[in-house]
């Protein structure tokens, strides 16, 4: 199986409480975890790509669609702006040149 890590994780959060959501197995625990009161066909639409991403049967891009709508919908993500690339870089240290 390819990597199962997202480009770009999603973040949901619920009563106080944030979560960063990777990758397909982080998005298929999060949706194993909701109360089943609450599911829905889009709660299945979004199990049923991630087990299939996971299963490299569909891309992951696929599973990560379908986890972005099935949150936004139910409304848990949260838009956290990702930091920008110069603060996420390779640190440079003077140390090195010591």
């Amino acid at each position: 199986m390819e990597s199962d890590a997202f480009r770009q994780p999603v973040f949901v959060g619920e009563n106080g409480y944030s979560q960063k959501i990777d990758c397909v197995m982080d998005a298929i625990e999060f949706l194993e975890e909701w109360p089943v009161e609450k599911r829905g066909l889009l709660h299945a639409a979004a199990c049923e790509a991630c087990y299939s991403a996971y299963d490299g049967r569909k891309p992951v891009e696929t599973a990560h669609k379908a986890f972005t709508t099935w949150a936004r919908k139910i409304g848990v993500i949260e838009d956290i702006p990702t930091a920008p690339p110069w603060m996420t870089g390779p640190k440079i240290s003077n140390a090195d040149i010591l």
